[in-house]
């Protein structure tokens, strides 16, 4: 799936000599530093398990269920695309290093490959617990009218936004520390039942305010957001449009028609990209733009300070955006 800010490709053949260079150079500095052979893993030691996370969502889930009982180091920077991601050779280290990888294969193949070469004590891959299959050549499409097509449910990494996938991926997540650090497995099974009674409430409440609402589509910068439309309800339409050029009469005239056709009351953008083109199309049309964040990161400017925080001001975005009479 292609990420939101639609960044200036790179050749891929200078991005994979990059790669390995970075490789070479952390896996030489770890040879170096590791007495116990080349990537081998370092408990932290503090007694606490280093975990590293690939993404904000899987993050997350590490410290609400791990708690004082983890560091959680990150490796997508806040206010960064997390498909972007390039690996830097400290940041190869610190996998190598680390008692557990948090991942989502496919979603990062700079991860994928860090952990190839560099492997730590344990990798989670959150697809066999999500049903999330990704691959390198998994595109997203274009429908006959020109939108963007959202990729089938199973090949949407973007699983965080359905609370029933978070409870599942939260129950992984709790079952490999457990199964990493026993000692501690209650604690890690309360945290876990805490945060998945979280995760129920916040799943009803979706349900029952995103009801009645007057405008059933969904129309969002980028095909980001099936599994919130999934579980909620809304029909997903993704503008097949670049978020920094400006749309040409005929674009604008396809997506007024769909506006009109569909009753839309408001275009969605993301933080991390620019709503020119959709304020282009909203003053075209008459109507609404609203921020719906896909949380993919936590910045200073977020709606929320946590996952959780950020869920709840995407529901009231929703709300009002597709003006909801639960």
């Amino acid at each position: 799936m292609p990420p939101a800010s639609m960044p200036r490709p790179t050749p891929c053949g200078f991005r994979t000599r990059v790669l390995a260079l970075v490789l070479g150079s952390a896996l030489a500095l770890l040879c170096g530093l590791t007495l116990t052979g080349c990537g081998s893993g370092t408990a932290a030691t503090d007694g606490r398990l280093s975990v590293v996370a690939a993404a904000y969502p899987f993050a997350y889930l590490a410290e609400a269920i791990g708690g004082d009982r983890v560091t959680v180091d990150l490796l997508t920077r806040p206010g960064a695309e997390p498909h972007d991601l390039e690996l830097t050779a400290a940041q190869v280290i610190r996998i190598a290093k680390a008692d557990l990888v948090v991942t989502l294969s496919g979603f990062q193949p700079a991860i994928d490959q860090g952990i190839a070469a560099a492997p730590p004590r344990h990798t989670l891959d959150l697809s066999t617990a999500t049903g999330i299959t990704l691959a390198a050549h998994d595109e997203t499409g274009h429908t006959a009218d020109g939108h963007e097509a959202p990729a089938g449910l199973a090949h949407d990494p973007h699983f965080w936004l359905d609370p029933e996938l978070m409870r599942r991926a939260g129950n992984a997540v709790a079952a490999e520390l457990s199964r990493i650090d026993p000692e501690h497995a209650g604690a890690y099974t309360a945290d876990r039942d805490r945060l998945d009674a979280a995760l129920v409430t916040l799943r009803d409440d979706y349900r029952s305010q995103v009801r009645g609402c007057a405008s059933t589509t969904l129309v969002t910068s980028h095909a980001a957001y099936g599994h919130l439309a999934a579980f909620t309800g809304l029909d997903p339409y993704a503008l097949a449009l670049s978020p920094d050029a400006e749309p040409s009469a005929g674009e604008v005239a396809r997506i007024a028609q769909v506006v009109r056709d569909r009753d839309v009351r408001t275009i969605y953008t993301e933080p991390l990209a620019s709503p020119k083109v959709a304020d282009v199309i909203a003053t075209e049309t008459g109507v609404r733009t609203a921020v719906l964040d896909p949380i993919e990161g936590l910045t200073d400017t977020s709606a929320g300070h946590d996952y959780l925080a950020l869920m709840r001001a995407d529901l009231a975005t929703l709300v009002t955006g597709q003006d909801c009479r639960p």
